[in-house]
C-alpha cells in the first residue's frame, strides 16, 4: 500500500520513519518551506512578557516551538524567556505540541481535548475575562478561529508569527508525486493541513487540468488531518475518505490503515 504524505521538510525523517513502522510504502514530497519570521510583533511580545504584562500564552504548533526558541536564542534570551513563561506555562494545541514545548523545557498550562483551534478556543471558555489579552504564538498562515473565538469572549488577542509558510518550487521528489497521482501508483494521500492540499491540488491542476487532476486523486484513499484540512478538500472537489478523531498525523495514519484494512 503506497501512501503519499505532504509535510514539510523537516518532518520528513520522522514521518517516512512512522508510515513505514505502520506497514506504509512511503513517498513524500513537500509543496511547502518553512521561513523564519523575525518580526517586531515578536520582540514585542517579549518586552510585555519582560515587564510583567503578558498572560495566557497559546502555541500553535511544535513548528512554533521550534522557531520561537530559534529566535531567542539568537539574542541569547532562550533561558530568560522561558523562565518567565514557566511562571505560567503554555497553552499547546496538541500533545505533538505539547511534547515540543516539553522537549525544550517549557512548561505545558494546559491541552485541549480537541487538538484544533476550536479546541483551543472551547478550552478557555468561561475561563477568559473580559480585555483580557492572550498571545498567539503561531505561523504566519491559518483560520482566524482563534482570534474571532477569543474576540466573541471579550478577549483581546495578540497574534504573533513566528514562521512563514511558503509554496516551494517542485523538486523531483514532488514532481514524481504529481505523475504517479495521475498515471498510477498511489493508493492513499494523507493530507496534513489546508495549504499543503491547496498548494498540491492547485500545481496538479495547473500540469494536468482540474478534471483529470482531480478524477485521479479521488481513485485514491483520501486522508485529512482534521476538520479544516477536509473542508478545503472538498471545496476542491475532492471527496475524503478519512478523518481521525484527534487531529494528530499518527492519528492520521492510524485511521488510514484501520480504513484499509476495513476494505480488504
Amino acid at each position: 500500500m503506497k501512501l503519499a504524505i505532504m509535510r514539510t521538510k523537516d518532518k520528513a525523517e520522522e514521518s517516512v520513519a512512522m508510515a513505514r513502522e505502520m506497514g506504509f510504502e512511503v513517498m513524500f514530497a513537500s509543496p511547502l518551506e518553512l521561513e523564519e519570521l523575525d518580526t517586531p510583533a515578536f520582540w514585542r511580545f517579549v518586552e510585555e512578557l519582560e515587564a510583567g504584562r503578558v498572560g495566557r500564552v497559546m502555541v500553535t504548533s511544535s513548528t512554533a516551538v521550534k522557531y520561537m526558541f530559534k529566535l531567542l536564542e539568537k539574542r541569547g534570551k532562550a533561558t530568560s524567556v522561558f523562565t518567565l513563561l514557566n511562571r505560567r506555562g503554555v497553552i499547546a494545541i496538541g500533545p505533538v505540541t505539547a511534547d515540543a514545548a516539553k522537549a525544550k523545557w517549557l512548561k505545558v498550562e494546559a491541552v485541549p481535548e480537541k487538538f484544533t483551534s476550536d479546541g483551543l478556543v472551547r478550552l478557555l471558555e468561561g475561563k477568559v475575562s473580559k480585555d483580557e489579552t492572550v498571545w498567539v504564538i503561531r505561523s504566519d498562515q491559518g483560520s482566524d478561529v482563534i482570534r474571532k473565538g477569543l474576540e466573541a469572549m471579550g478577549a483581546k488577542v495578540e497574534e504573533v508569527p513566528v514562521y512563514a509558510l511558503r509554496r516551494s518550487e517542485p523538486d523531483r521528489a514532488l514532481l514524481d508525486m504529481y505523475y504517479f497521482t495521475v498515471h498510477g501508483g498511489i493508493d492513499a494521500f494523507a493530507f496534513t493541513s489546508s495549504m499543503s492540499a491547496k498548494a498540491f491540488i492547485e500545481e496538479g491542476e495547473r500540469k494536468y487540468g482540474v478534471r483529470e487532476f482531480g478524477t485521479s486523486l479521488n481513485a485514491a484513499i483520501i486522508g485529512a488531518i482534521g476538520e479544516p484540512t477536509k473542508r478545503t478538500l472538498e471545496s476542491m472537489g475532492i471527496d475524503v475518505d478519512v478523518m481521525p478523531k484527534d487531529a494528530t498525523f499518527e492519528g492520521l495514519l492510524k485511521a488510514l490503515m484501520d480504513h484499509i484494512r476495513q476494505r480488504e
